[in-house]
């Protein structure tokens, strides 16, 4: 965190490189990506809020659609964090062989980029919320916090997951099909409970997603205890803690 701090410039910098050889060629460029996500949040919920026969949460006076709509927003950032942070290394391999700036600093891109995608999308989706009546206007803004401290939650084990894509060669289909494991088994398009409830408890993320919701929309109540989260944390923690004494220089020698 300090690292990103100290060299935010360069790092701003390093962004707009990695934005721009991704949308290199397209007409829309990083634009398109902010319409997919926008698309895929407004596909969803009117396709769940067709094929749904309740229009309510149970227990509560909020609408279905509010629901998606702030699970979706709360996700899909994370998850093209997720996808991207793991193969950040490898596609910067040679700029880092080339520089002094450190393989870890290119870890930050992609949290900064979720951050600034999380913040783009989230303007029209408030302004829905709001109009619908389901936003919670008194404290929605300390929704960003949550998914700034979300985003360094995934980092800790982002820092694994990039250095093991260098050993491994390329995990990111292995990683693409784990972020939809994890789309899944979290509550964003349905409500938790019965066998589902009981799934969710074991997703790193369910936590996050439950304080997000309950800060974001007016109507909602916390579902899972937050004791449930301590068991993923604590493992992400030994995860990163264990990567950076032991993965580093053998990482650094692969790459």
């Amino acid at each position: 965190m300090v690292l990103a701090f100290k060299n935010l410039q360069i790092l701003w910098i390093l962004v707009k490189r990695d934005y721009a050889l991704q949308f290199a060629g397209s007409v829309l460029g990083v634009f398109w990506m902010l319409v997919q996500s926008l698309s895929l949040i407004f596909i969803y919920t009117f396709v769940f809020f067709i094929l749904n026969k309740s229009t309510n949460i149970p227990n509560s006076k909020l609408d279905y659609p509010s629901y998606i709509f702030a699970g979706l927003l709360f996700w899909i950032p994370l998850q093209e964090m997720l996808v991207r942070g793991v193969s950040i290394l490898t596609d910067n391999r040679q700029l880092i062989k080339r520089s002094s700036l450190g393989a870890n600093l290119f870890l930050w891109i992609p949290f900064l980029q979720m951050l600034l995608h999380s913040f783009v999308i989230s303007i029209p989706v408030f302004v829905v919320l709001f109009w619908k009546g389901s936003l919670n206007w008194h404290i929605f803004y300390f929704s960003y916090l949550v998914i700034f401290f979300t985003g360094l939650y995934l980092m800790l084990i982002l820092e694994y997951l990039a250095r093991i894509n260098i050993l491994l060669k390329d995990i990111s289909p292995i990683m693409r099909l784990l972020s939809q494991i994890l789309f899944w088994t979290l509550p964003i398009l349905y409500f938790p409970s019965g066998v589902l409830g009981e799934v969710n408890l074991y997703n790193p993320f369910v936590i996050p997603l439950d304080i997000f919701r309950w800060i974001v929309l007016k109507e909602y109540s916390i579902q899972f205890s937050f004791f449930v989260f301590l068991v993923p944390l604590s493992l992400f923690t030994f995860i990163f803690i264990l990567t950076r004494f032991k993965l580093d220089e053998v990482v650094l020698d692969h790459l």
